[in-house]
């Protein structure tokens, strides 16, 4: 007797679209995904004074997983006071688009982020007042932006835009875009400016990225304090229960495929981890699509064919790999630093007196007790005692009496 599949029976009658569709949006759990799901959770119900949380890990490791679990979670929170609150929304998001010059144009995302805190149709009556004058709505309640409006503006303009639709938290995705700043501006100016933004506004900021984001982890002292780091590794065949880990994530996906047949996906999961290096996000986007080939050729299961001619070449894995063992060795670094940091604090050593100052021992601050002799003031020449007077006749009334008289 076969073990029933995870997916709905009735899915398979379905047309391919719908398909493709379920096997997308199908997320499986997994210790380092649940996690980075939990932390972030913690953060977005109390952040304190740490509104800007880097979200880092190697391309295709699940971060945009991450992002759409907690988008789900806080709409399905939320429901109750959007209902009340019109004009709130729970999350919203942006990406982080480079420029054909290679470089980031702050001004060009700042209108990205107020497109996405635009209104839509059912918010027509919580309009947004931005308070700048080339900004508005035209007549199909589409946001304009006049060429004439300055970065500051802008800037202003989005703080009015968060502080009125004050989403749980605003993700930023690819933020690593934002480091290829052109010449003349600090790297530090835009995650600094994200910051101040996050607190005059009260917003989460969450910042997604590869490790190229620990760039930022020593530049700026502020930024560092107010900020969280959540970091999504890739799973290590070299270590076994994470080994074990990847396997089971293979059978998941193997069980929750929508094809006629049930793929041995398990038994090639060497294959699947060399050219997924690990990564859940590379994985699940290279089944999907082999999966659409055999779906679309109308083959009753997925086989090693439909995989291989999906797969990243050697040549893609190596220069990924490259860039994630760089990722892995910062990281690891700046891991290493908390012991740096405990023996700098004295802390893991047996503590010892506290040093006394040259001058100031116990024995240097005692009174000075005076002698007698000492504290006795002498005049020149004298030797008696002090009232004690010299024998001599004393004269009475001036005259001077003879003896016996």
């Amino acid at each position: 007797m076969s073990t029933p599949r995870e997916f709905p029976i009735q899915l398979l009658a379905q047309p391919t679209q719908a398909k493709l569709d379920y096997f997308h949006s199908y997320t499986i759990a997994h210790p380092h995904l649940d996690n980075a799901v939990e932390k972030l959770k913690l953060i977005i119900r109390n952040p304190g004074e740490s509104r800007v949380v880097f979200i880092y890990g190697p391309t295709g490791v699940g971060k945009t997983t991450l992002q759409r679990i907690i988008e789900k979670w806080l709409i399905n929170l939320t429901l109750l006071e959007l209902e009340t609150d019109r004009g709130c929304i729970s999350v919203a998001s942006v990406e982080v688009v480079l420029h054909k010059s290679g470089f980031f144009n702050s001004k060009d995302h700042l209108k990205r982020c107020l497109f996405a805190l635009n209104e839509p149709e059912e918010f027509i009556n919580y309009k947004i007042n931005y308070g700048v004058k080339g900004i508005y709505r035209n007549k199909d309640d589409q946001i304009i932006i006049e060429p004439r409006v300055n970065e500051p503006e802008l800037d202003w303009a989005l703080e009015q835009a968060l502080k009125h639709r004050r989403p749980s938290i605003f993700f930023i995705d690819e933020f690593h875009h934002m480091l290829k700043v052109a010449s003349g501006r600090k790297l530090t100016d835009l995650p600094e400016a994200i910051k101040s933004l996050a607190n005059r506004t009260s917003v989460v900021h969450g910042l997604i990225g590869t490790y190229e984001v620990l760039t930022l982890h020593d530049v700026g002292e502020q930024l560092s304090r107010r900020s969280v780091y959540i970091h999504i590794p890739r799973y290590r065949a070299d270590w076994e229960e994470e080994r074990l880990i990847y396997q089971s994530v293979v059978w998941s996906f193997q069980r929750g495929m929508p094809i006629e047949e049930e793929p041995d996906l398990l038994s090639h999961w060497e294959y699947l981890y060399e050219r997924s290096l690990g990564c859940v996000g590379t994985l699940k986007n290279w089944l999907s699509t082999s999966l659409a080939d055999a779906l679309l050729e109308g083959a009753k299961t997925l086989t090693l064919k439909h995989l291989e001619q999906r797969a990243l070449s050697v040549a893609q894995c190596r220069n990924m790999f490259k860039k994630i063992k760089e990722g892995e060795h910062n990281h690891a670094q700046i891991e290493a630093e908390v012991e740096q940091l405990r023996a700098a604090l004295g802390l893991g050593v047996e503590p010892s007196p506290k040093p006394t100052p040259k001058g100031n021992s116990p024995s240097d601050n005692k009174p000075e007790v005076q002698t007698q002799e000492s504290a006795t003031p002498k005049s020149k020449g004298r030797t008696q005692a002090v009232g004690k007077r010299s024998p001599k006749r004393d004269q009475v009334g001036g005259v001077e009496q003879n003896a016996g008289g």
